[in-house]
């Protein structure tokens, strides 16, 4: 074989076998961690003869969401959309209490103990007072998730405007740059991994926070099945609610690193991933 056509039969880097390959890489150590979890689990109730009313096995735990996933599709409706409603609010608060913060001294001086005040108070303190404040529906799990989420979009963003490259920065005020125009400009790009950074974490606190509050104060929500199924001793239908639980945490953090992936195509930290 001469040389071109040697070369012309390497596989080419970035090729489509490779990105299987590179994904199946990063793919496998998880999949196999979650089955030797799950046959571990299977085995030890197996092994010692344990009740399903004390742990049941991960297989009556996959039957029984099965038979009670359209319930908790519905119930689920009800806390998602009151995560959501809770971590857009926290992220528009914590962005801009960051931009007051990173722009005026006094301001993060005078406001940011408040913040840590807030981020240190216990919730599921507070979740019996929100249900006597704002009743039964949306809004104390509303209030909940927005206490929980917008604490680490505040620090990161701190972070992230107070990153921005000296040089540029003193370029953008040479030429005669508003504040405006630099953050728009400037800082925003350099805040947005950063931000990303705690919208992964806080994607999860938000339905904890939603959760607390289900459990205290709700007619509705997968935290309201869970609460029910204890008190009931259903612990087969409650470790399956858990198990849904788990299964769209898991499918909401995937969709915000796809959507990082998308959104930072020019950061180093998706550049140096090959777009995994």
């Amino acid at each position: 074989m001469t040389a071109p056509a040697a070369a012309a039969t390497r596989p080419v880097p970035g090729a489509p076998s490779a990105t299987r390959s590179s994904r199946f890489r990063g793919v496998g150590p998880a999949v196999f961690g979650l089955v030797t979890f799950f046959g571990l689990w299977q085995l030890i109730v197996m092994v010692t003869n344990t009740p399903a009313f004390v742990v049941p096995a991960p297989t009556v735990v996959a039957k029984r969401l099965w038979e009670e996933l359209p319930n908790y599709a519905y119930e689920f409706s009800y806390t998602l959309a009151a995560a959501a409603i809770g971590l857009t609010i926290g992220t528009i608060v914590g962005i801009f209490g960051a931009v007051l913060m990173a722009n005026w001294r006094i301001l993060e001086k005078s406001l940011f103990p408040l913040a840590v005040v807030l981020k240190l108070v216990p919730f599921v303190a507070i979740a019996p007072l929100l249900r006597i404040w704002l009743g039964y529906e949306l809004q104390p799990k509303i209030v909940l998730a927005t206490l929980i989420t917008f604490f680490p979009v505040l620090v990161n963003c701190i972070a992230g405007l107070r990153s921005a490259d000296p040089l540029a920065l003193e370029f953008f005020r040479t030429v005669g740059a508003s504040r405006w125009e630099i953050l728009t400009r400037l800082r925003w790009m350099t805040t947005l991994p950063y931000l990303y950074a705690a919208l992964k974490v806080n994607v999860n606190l938000a339905l904890a926070g939603a959760i607390v509050g289900e459990l205290f104060s709700s007619k509705n929500g997968i935290g309201m099945v869970i609460n029910e199924t204890a008190l009931n001793l259903d612990i087969p239908a409650m470790f399956a609610a858990i198990m849904f639980l788990a299964i769209t945490g898991v499918s909401l953090t995937l969709f915000m690193n796809w959507s990082e992936r998308r959104v930072l195509v020019w950061h180093e930290s998706v550049r140096t991933s090959g777009g995994r």
